[in-house]
């Protein structure tokens, strides 16, 4: 009996030990990027995909994954745009003490894309706002859940990167 109480409480400092020393990852804009016009033909739509690149900096002495960023981008401080990132299982990992970078597609509606370059015209620039969560596993081996680590991010494209992927049959003449 003294055999097993002493591992439970060997196991219990362990685990309090390891929680002492766990460290949340840093998330940094690193830019955006539009990469292109879509099509869809089921729903039909044509769009932009624009993608928010992020630097993740994982602190800590074990590697971590991400397993989902759910949020929105907010384009001009007044076009919300979903983000539903998920990686393949298990995840997207991080290695231990290392900047990874991670791509976050976004669907912009081609009708959204024409109207920011209108509203552009006197601006060089076209401010966005990425706020969300991120949930991520901790560790391969212990698989320590983290669900809605806060993300809270703003940046600028210009618009000349608007208007590089907007087709100029789409714009007004």
């Amino acid at each position: 009996m003294g055999v097993r109480c002493s591992s439970r409480w060997l196991l219990a400092f362990s685990l309090l030990a390891l929680a002492g020393c766990v460290h949340d990852p840093t998330v940094q804009l690193n830019h955006a990027e539009l990469n292109g016009v879509q099509v869809a033909v089921f729903p039909p739509r044509v769009g932009v995909q624009l993608t928010i690149v992020v630097d993740v900096r994982n602190p800590n002495s074990f590697d971590v994954a991400v397993r989902g960023v759910r949020g929105q981008t907010i384009l001009a401080e007044r076009y919300p745009l979903p983000i539903d990132y998920r990686p393949p299982p298990p995840g997207l990992w991080l290695p231990a003490g290392q900047t990874t970078q991670m791509r976050l597609p976004v669907d912009m509606p081609l009708d959204l894309a024409i109207a920011l370059l209108r509203e552009a015209f006197a601006s060089p620039v076209i401010g966005f706002h990425v706020v969300g969560t991120v949930d991520v596993t901790g560790s391969s081996t212990f698989k320590v859940n983290r669900d809605n680590f806060p993300v809270d991010l703003r940046g600028t494209m210009t618009r000349q990167q608007v208007a590089a992927v907007v087709p100029a049959v789409f714009l007004p003449h």
